[in-house]
Formats: C-alpha cells, sequence, structure tokens
C-alpha cells in the first residue's frame, strides 16, 4: 500500500476545496509555501472576503490546528478525511467549520492542539459540519 506525505495529502485537499469554491461561485486564490497560516483567500460571489484554513488526512485520527483557533468570523477551517485516498473514485468527507465553532472543537495534542476523530463521539461532534459550505 502507497503512502502519500503530508505534504501532498494537504496540496490534493487544497485543490478539492478550490473546486468546490469555485463551483460555489468564489473567486478563491491558492497561497503556496510551507510557512503560510491561511492555505485559500476567496473573495465571495456578494464580494465579501473570507480565508479558509484546509486541513486533510488519510484514514482517521485528528487534524492538527496548531495554535487554538482564533475566532475570526472571516476564517473556515475545512477538514478533510480521506478514507480511501488511493482510490480517486472516492471522495473525502468533508467538515465545514467557522472558526469560532473550531475553538470550541480543539482539544489539546502534544505541545499543540487538534481536531479530533477517533471515535464515535468526536465524530459526532462534527456531523453539524458535514458539508456545511454555507459557512463560507
Amino acid at each position: 500500500e502507497k503512502r502519500r506525505s503530508g505534504h501532498a495529502t494537504g496540496m490534493a485537499g487544497e485543490f478539492f476545496v478550490m473546486e468546490k469554491l469555485y463551483r460555489l461561485g468564489h473567486l478563491p486564490a491558492l497561497t503556496l509555501g510551507n510557512a503560510k497560516s491561511i492555505d485559500i483567500p476567496i473573495k465571495k460571489s456578494d464580494g465579501r472576503k473570507r480565508e479558509v484554513s484546509v486541513k486533510a488526512i488519510c484514514g482517521g485520527g485528528k487534524w492538527g490546528t496548531g495554535a487554538i483557533p482564533s475566532r475570526r468570523a472571516d476564517l473556515v477551517y475545512v477538514l478533510l478525511w480521506y478514507r480511501q485516498f488511493e482510490d480517486p473514485t472516492e471522495s473525502p468527507d468533508v467538515f465545514v467549520i467557522p472558526a469560532a465553532a473550531a475553538k470550541r472543537l480543539v482539544e489539546p495534542w502534544f505541545r499543540s492542539f487538534a481536531i479530533y476523530c477517533s471515535n464515535q463521539k468526536r465524530r459526532d461532534r462534527l456531523e453539524k459540519y458535514r458539508n456545511a459550505w454555507r459557512y463560507i
């Protein structure tokens, strides 16, 4: 079984989200580099601006957020869970979470923070954000 690096999964996730944002009528721009904090700045179809932070995982477990998410109204997290990354016919589970809500979902992870999906209770907390593109 081939394993993808976190960088490759992240890039695939960012392009997946870019495609969805275009289809929703927004104008996304992809930022490049390893030290970026925002993956996709967008101009919404109504002219307002948003910033999207994309987090992608293969298999399961958790999405690392680094610091505790801010409560910024213009920041949205899109969490992608690729259960079968190598199968191009499978789409990831998608959770679109405003930053204020993400702040309530994070838990400690070593010296950082993460949003977990490692058990049913944690997954249930995410359900209301499944495909919730309205938060963009």
